[in-house]
């Protein structure tokens, strides 16, 4: 049943007020006649003048009758009737007992096989609002047949609102449920069964219910809340049928259901596994080259997926899995990334060089280039580093060959660029081998000079103490 925002009325108690609407056909006879418009699935009645919203409802509710036997895995037998109240005088009038019930707008009756609408009464609702009064009424119809009419009043408004689109009112309500359960007002599993306490306590059943719902689709798939409704018709109540179906007393389910409920209150109440889930978050951050939140979005999305592949196209599965992948593959070439830059800080040049090829071919295979001006840095310091390593090394190697002049050039442009990259150790290095051959080539140049000296003083000697030549 549908009524006008749960803030703001008390609800209908469900039988009593089936009793009125199941009244004698006297009660329910109508001023003036009904005009039907049928469509494929749905015989819709209207009186005089109000061609227009009767072809309004035609428009959609052939769509949303295969929507919902789609979910459920059953047609109830067409055509249903749709019965349009054009105002809420007149729905008095066919249900006067419902005058003491403020605020419906729509309910379904199971046995006649009807959903009713008080047209006046949807005015003020938008497009989709309208629409699912429709989905709701008539998930009433599909609950009660696959239960036999056994499942409770609990179930059934939880099971109802969850066929329902998003919409405006939505928010509202688990803005109401969060504050029922900040003040310790939840209602108790028990409370399902007992249709006073949910219809005389709307603000918190309805969302709860709802709420709870939700936590058994989540957490085990919308097919397997079909199968409950099919056991609900063959067990004498609600618990034996969810301790079949889920495998866990209602104890257990409750307790995991509060601690599950944070979740939902913090904007998990958004996921339907009905609606086909919107990859597109995900499919952003992995474009903006977010790969670690899009490994973190996606993992959870490809769990939800897998819980929910009942009701998911294969399509999403499938996208999801090769975001997934990039995301994956992103993620793994800008950790290479990041490596190859403390490689290249801790002057590993050719680990440098190694590490940017490897992040190179991941980059090019996800066909992202935002790394690559990085990387060619990356590679271009780490050729100079590399350059300038080989010029210490021949450095060294002159100088053990004592060529200290081209020696002492060699270390002077490793010096040079090691500075330049900011190589503080093989800058050291560098200049220590400098200082080593400067003071090597200034030890020679004193060898040379004291060989020089000493050479010109052992000629001067040989001469005096040459004997005198004999002339003839």
């Amino acid at each position: 049943m549908r009524t006008r925002h749960i803030c703001s009325t008390t609800f209908l108690i469900f039988f009593s007020l089936l009793a009125a609407f199941l009244a004698p056909t006297g009660a329910r006879a109508q001023t003036g006649g009904w005009n039907e418009r049928p469509t494929s699935t749905f015989s819709i009645l209207y009186t005089a003048g109000e061609e227009a919203e009767a072809e309004r409802y035609a428009g959609f509710i052939d769509t949303i009758y295969d929507e919902i036997a789609t979910a459920f895995s059953y047609r109830p037998s067409p055509p249903l009737t749709l019965r349009l109240y054009p105002t809420s005088d007149s729905y008095y009038q066919a249900n006067p007992g419902a005058r003491n019930v403020p605020g419906i707008i729509a309910h379904a009756d199971f046995r006649r096989r009807e959903v009713v609408v008080i047209v006046e009464r949807t005015l003020q609702q938008s497009d989709e609002e309208v629409r699912n009064n429709i989905r709701h009424e008539l998930t009433h119809i599909v609950a009660s047949d696959l239960s036999d009419g056994r499942l409770n009043t609990g179930f059934q408004e939880g099971i109802a609102q969850y066929m329902e689109r998003p919409s405006a009112d939505l928010d509202l309500r688990i803005a109401a449920l969060s504050q029922a359960s900040d003040q310790g007002r939840l209602l108790p599993w028990s409370a399902l069964d007992n249709r006073d306490t949910i219809y005389s306590n709307p603000e918190v059943s309805y969302p709860q219910t709802l709420a709870i719902v939700a936590f058994l689709v989540d957490q085990n798939g919308f097919a397997t809340l079909r199968q409950f409704l099919s056991a609900s018709a063959q067990s004498s109540g609600y618990r034996i049928a969810l301790e079949q179906t889920y495998g866990a007393s209602v104890s257990t389910l409750e307790a995991e259901w509060q601690a599950w409920l944070p979740s939902y209150l913090a904007g998990g109440y958004r996921s339907n596994a009905l609606d086909r889930y919107d990859i597109s978050y995900a499919r952003t951050l992995v474009e903006q080259g977010d790969y670690a939140t899009a490994m973190q979005e996606l993992t959870q999305a490809i769990d939800w997926i897998a819980r929910h592949s009942d009701t998911q196209p294969g399509e999403v599965s499938t996208e999801a899995i090769q975001l997934k992948e990039r995301a994956d593959d992103g993620l793994r070439a800008t950790q290479l990334a990041e490596h190859a830059r403390s490689a290249l800080v801790e002057g590993d040049y050719e680990r440098t060089q190694q590490l940017v090829e490897q992040a190179r071919i991941i980059f090019a295979r996800i066909e992202d280039t935002r790394q690559d001006s990085v990387l060619a840095t990356y590679a271009e310091r780490a050729a100079r580093g590399l350059a300038a390593s080989a010029d210490l090394a021949q450095a060294d190697a002159l100088a053990r060959r004592l060529r200290l002049p081209q020696a002492r050039a060699s270390a002077e442009l490793a010096a040079q660029e090691f500075a330049a990259l900011g190589d503080q150790l093989r800058l050291a290095n560098a200049l220590e081998l400098r200082r080593t051959l400067n003071s090597r080539q200034r030890m020679l140049g004193a060898v040379l000079l004291v060989a020089g000296f000493a050479g010109v003083l052992l000629s001067l000697i040989g001469r005096f103490l040459q004997p005198p030549s004999e002339h003839w």
